[in-house]
């Protein structure tokens, strides 16, 4: 039986660049792979987001043979951060000494205080042909369902990602 090595960082590390695969940006493996990239996110308008049964009805609906990664990365999200910050940013200047004081300390406290971090959820699919690319199209379909959305990654967000498993940096650039 051939030994199956979970969660190894290789494929990304002796990655050999990038093809077009139909619409999809895909990362060429070093053992010639084709790798498919996706996120999974929560359907805002959908209350009754079901991930779990949305992760079995996926693997389920997988040929044998087939190699999906779920990856869940904790990522810098500024977007909170910033906000506060164009809140604080519009105060008008007070008169007082303590006011001024507090809108100076909030403005420096945004600047030195780390991002929150949210949860994202990753697909990796290593495409073995005209089948696995049909099925990998019809996972946002799938998904919907269950109140999950499917982004597919393009390259340059694959790069970042990449770039992040191997080389996650806490503060955001």
């Amino acid at each position: 039986m051939a030994e199956q090595v979970v969660g190894s960082t290789r494929t990304f590390v002796l990655a050999m660049g990038f093809t077009q695969v139909g619409n999809h940006a895909a990362l060429i493996g070093e053992d010639d792979t084709r790798r498919l990239f996706a996120e999974l996110y929560a359907d805002p308008d959908r209350p009754d987001v079901r991930p779990q049964e949305a992760y079995q009805a996926i693997l389920s609906s997988m040929q044998p043979g087939w190699t999906l990664r779920l990856l869940q990365l904790f990522w810098p999200d500024p977007e909170p951060r910033l906000r506060f910050q164009g809140e604080v940013q519009k105060w008008s200047a007070s008169n007082t000494e303590g006011m001024g004081i507090l809108h100076q300390g909030l403005l420096l406290a945004i600047q030195e205080y780390p991002l929150p971090f949210v949860r994202r959820t990753m697909l990796e699919f290593v495409l073995h042909g005209d089948e696995g690319i049909a099925w990998w199209e019809g996972l946002s379909g799938l998904c919907t369902g269950f109140g999950l959305r499917v982004n597919y990654l393009r390259q340059n967000e694959i790069e970042i990602l990449t770039h992040w498993i191997l080389n996650p940096c806490l503060e955001y650039s």
